[in-house]
């Protein structure tokens, strides 16, 4: 793959140039416009007062302005669409600048939503800085979402393999990303899936108790025939009446009976325009989206399943009945219109509009919810397409199938946190493994039984020397490499893990939790992991450090053989070197001990943050309150 910065600067730079052109244009078609209002009046004032020219010669000018005012709007949608596809390069060149922040969306509201996740809040998935928008470059809500639910939830390992195949075609698309990026009206939209969806599959009828719009199904031919032929009647009515004296008998007549009908059926009607309007809000944006991905040919098993999806067996695709909808939804706002809605209530707008919307849903209905899921995938898709070409030294990881006795395995090679510069990052391995397989085994996994089959690392250090931190490196690349994405490491080979960390932790004044019970019930969550068939990655900070040092040691140690027992891998941290002990038993070849270490200089502390064998032999507590102007 090219250079990312080369290729994103280049064509920045092409879309500066193209947006100036275009500014100019604009600004030309606009002097245009006032210049053709001019001549028309001049012409007007030279054919009635000096009589010089015809007054249909005033039709010329205003024809061209009509011409003109379509131009210029074309002009001005090339303008917005160049803007955009400017800020999707300079956004990306922003975040190969190190400011990952630019351009994305903190996805704070799935922070609320899954305030009690085992995970989410440890690794910092959502947030201001966090993993979520590290990745997400969706313009829709449902892409989000569903972006959000992978960094959540682990899929299975045939997904993620499809998946990554999926990823590595999209991520040198730079030309369909951009087009992602940059189509559509809008920048983005909130269409809120779950309420388009309710109201295509009918919902809207069964929660309100309403029936089906009159005559509709079998009828409907018949009604929609007698609706253009009252409209037909109302037309004639009134022009008899303003126009061939006819009185406003007819007309009024035939208008009490419309609005005796109307007040029969209002309720259906009404369930039909007001769902309509309320779950296809920015349709616009979605149909164009659709249509982008209809146009791509793709080879990858999952994207090819996807653009299936949006394509009929009658050959209608996805973003042509989208624009349909689209299309009837705009007319029926035209009854908003002052000017128009006198004309609308004669040739009955709303009555028949509702049936054609009404019979848009029965078509297409039952499909919604899947050209939704398909076009929500393709954006997440895309966003850890855009994640992997910007960072072409991050490697997608290795899934390992699971042993027949459930050895899990975690084997990172120079594993780094995500979301930390280059210049700060330094990488660790890291290597965690269940119980040596059985015979059978394959000679890659021979070789990994060959080490020592540590299933827990306790790790001491002093204050601020990168324990928690490699807690989240560790935890963040396996929520990577589980959602599909590559990961910071030179390579990580892993098993499907359910991860349960306890990192971040805070009391309660309303609820009544001191950050002790706040500890131990996370604790009790992340032992409650074991009991689903995925084997546990648990990670652990400063365990039960909220306790004194006895109960301390007895309970971290029977928490922790309580979770190998039940073949977990994970990473405890300490910097009570008691609990560094509990790896020190001969009998226990499941623990080992690794430290982070400092050195004092000049005043100063300095870390490495590179992980070594054993335990830690210093604690910099005094020299840290001493350096920040303690008298200790």
């Amino acid at each position: 793959m090219k250079d990312p910065r080369s290729i994103c600067e280049r064509r920045a730079a092409q879309r500066d140039g193209e947006l100036r052109r275009t500014r100019r244009i604009e600004k030309t078609v606009s002097w245009s416009r006032l210049a053709v209002v001019l001549a028309a009046a001049v012409l007007v004032w030279l054919s009635v007062q000096a009589r010089l020219f015809p007054l249909l010669w005033a039709a010329v000018p205003a024809l061209l302005f009509l011409v003109l005012v379509v131009l210029h709007e074309r002009v001005l949608q090339r303008a917005e669409r160049l803007k955009r596809e400017r800020a999707f390069y300079r956004f990306m060149l922003d975040r190969l600048d190190g400011d990952w922040r630019a351009g994305g969306r903190p996805g704070t509201r799935f922070a609320d939503d899954h305030a009690g996740h085992v995970y989410a809040a440890d690794l910092d998935l959502f947030g201001p800085d966090s993993l979520f928008r590290l990745l997400s470059r969706a313009r829709t809500r449902g892409g989000e979402e569903l972006l959000a639910s992978w960094l959540l939830q682990p899929a299975p390992p045939d997904a993620l393999r499809r998946r990554q195949e999926a990823v590595r075609e999209l991520a040198p698309g730079l030309d369909f990303r951009e087009r992602l990026a940059a189509t559509g009206r809008i920048a983005r939209t909130d269409l809120d899936p779950e309420a388009l969806v309710s109201w295509a599959e009918g919902a809207w009828a069964e929660g309100d108790g309403r029936a089906a719009l009159p005559g509709a199904g079998g009828r409907e031919l018949l009604v929609r025939a007698l609706l253009v032929a009252v409209a037909a009647a109302n037309l004639l009515t009134v022009t008899g009446w303003l126009a061939w004296g006819w009185g406003p008998s007819p007309f009024l007549g035939l208008a009490v009976l419309q609005i005796l009908w109307s007040l029969a059926w209002r309720q259906r009607f009404r369930a039909v325009t007001a769902g309509v309007r309320r779950a296809s809000r920015d349709l616009n944006l979605v149909a164009s989206l659709l249509e982008v991905i209809e146009r791509e040919p793709f080879e990858s098993t999952r994207l090819v399943e996807l653009d299936r999806r949006l394509r009929s067996d009658d050959g209608v695709t996805a973003s042509r009945s989208a624009r349909q909808l689209q299309r009837l939804v705009d007319l029926l706002d035209s009854m908003r219109n002052a000017v128009f809605a006198p004309f609308g209530l004669l040739l009955l707008w709303t009555p028949q509009l509702a049936y054609s919307i009404d019979s848009w849903r029965r078509r297409h209905g039952d499909r919604v919810a899947v050209w939704l899921g398909a076009l929500a995938e393709v954006e997440a898709l895309a966003s850890l397409a855009s994640h992997a070409f910007e960072n072409p030294d991050r490697t997608f990881p290795t899934l390992v199938e699971p042993s027949g006795n459930g050895r899990p395995l975690l084997d990172g090679r120079e594993l780094g946190h995500p979301l930390l510069p280059a210049e700060e990052c330094v990488a660790n391995d890291v290597f965690l493994a269940g119980p040596i397989l059985e015979a059978g085994q394959d000679d890659q996994q021979a070789e990994t039984a060959g080490k020592t089959s540590v299933q827990c690392l306790i790790v001491s250090g002093s204050n601020m020397s990168g324990k928690s931190t490699l807690l989240r490196t560790v935890g963040t690349n396996v929520a990577l490499a589980q959602a599909g994405a590559p990961v910071r490491a030179r390579s990580l080979r892993l098993t499907p893990l359910a991860v349960g960390s306890s990192i971040q932790l805070h009391d309660s004044l309303a609820e009544g939790q001191s950050r002790f019970y706040a500890e131990i019930t996370k604790l009790k969550s992340v032992l409650d992991l074991t009991e689903q068939w995925r084997p546990v990655l648990f990670l652990l900070d400063e365990i039960l450090h909220g306790t004194n040092s006895h109960d301390r040691r007895a309970g971290a140690e029977g928490l922790i053989r309580g979770l190998l027992d039940r073949g977990a891998i994970g990473l405890v941290t300490t910097h009570d070197l008691a609990l560094a002990g509990i790896a020190e038993d001969p009998a226990e070849s499941r623990l080992r001990n690794v430290h982070f270490q400092d050195k004092l200089e000049d005043g100063r502390i300095h870390f490495d943050y590179r992980l070594r064998e054993g335990t830690v032999t210093r604690s910099n507590a005094l020299d840290l309150m001493r350096q920040v102007g303690l008298d200790v």
